[in-house]
């Protein structure tokens, strides 16, 4: 697992052996903050910092995390930590003690119909006891990460589509829910604009429930002189909006990278990570 990350650094003309210290990685992370209790969930927030970091030795293939609210609480997950039963040919799974797991994408690995070369994620749970009432708190954090498109080597004319994928946390007053889902992303280089669209379904984690969350679609700009896109859904007939901020991967712009957050009826609100790339 740990030289399929390799693999994402060295695209970015960083030689494998020369790293011998820990490198800052840069990330966007979201975490959405909520009680899951026997009948549903409740006191859910989502709170996002538009940039974050990852810190990945080489030397011991360590990924240290840092909370989204607070710099100074961090995480480091090694190999040690794998769960060998729970990871998949996707996905590397690390547990820590009961209430703690980290969910990271494998480089180049085929999740929801698509392998990426140049843009990773995962998702960081933590949970435990709440600080009012009962039932179990739960920390989702998404994070996204990768080799970042340098701005020089963004196209400045012409345009291209992505096939998208969905992985992330929804939560409204019956539950939980997991969320996966496909769509697209365009990007029109010369005009500085994007246009997405995604279907997607949450399954609740208690129960197996499917909430249908239908088509979303929204616009947005890139950011002048950078790699950076963020957008701004439309309300759907089912009520729901999703809005993305990301990335672009890779050399000229192969990939997409970033997150997206949804709110929908009755105060439901989720986020998670939204990857693609080039059919």
């Amino acid at each position: 697992m740990r030289n399929m990350f390799l693999a994402s650094i060295a695209a970015a003309a960083i030689a494998t052996p020369a790293i011998a210290a820990p490198v800052n990685v840069p990330a966007l992370q979201s975490t959405i903050k909520y009680t899951r209790t026997a009948t549903g969930a409740t006191g859910q927030g989502n709170y996002a910092r538009a940039t974050s970091k990852i810190v990945y030795d080489a030397a011991n293939g360590s990924y240290t995390l840092r909370d989204t609210g607070s710099l100074a609480i961090t995480s480091t997950f090694t190999p040690a930590n794998i769960d060998a039963v729970a990871s998949t040919p996707a996905f590397t799974v690390y547990k820590k003690g009961a209430n703690e797991t980290f969910r990271r994408y494998n480089i180049g690995a085929t999740t929801q119909g698509i392998a990426l070369t140049y843009t990773g994620y995962g998702q960081w749970r933590r949970t435990g006891t709440p600080a009012f009432g009962t039932g179990t708190a739960v920390n989702d954090t998404y994070l996204v990460f990768g080799t970042r498109t340098a701005a020089a080597d963004m196209p400045r004319i012409g345009g291209a589509t992505y096939d998208t994928i969905l992985d992330g946390t929804f939560v409204n007053k019956n539950g939980a829910y997991a969320v996966t889902g496909t769509g697209t992303l365009s990007a029109n280089f010369a005009g500085g604009t994007i246009g997405y669209s995604a279907t997607a379904t949450g399954t609740k984690e208690i129960g197996g429930t499917l909430l249908a969350f239908g088509t979303m679609t929204g616009a947005g700009t890139i950011a002048f002189g950078s790699s950076g896109f963020q957008g701004a859904g439309s309300i759907n007939g089912s009520g729901y909006r999703m809005d993305v901020n990301g990335n672009f991967f890779g050399p000229a712009a192969a990939e997409v990278g970033g997150l997206f957050r949804i709110t929908g009826p009755d105060r439901g609100n989720g986020q998670g990570a939204i990857v693609g790339k080039k059919p």
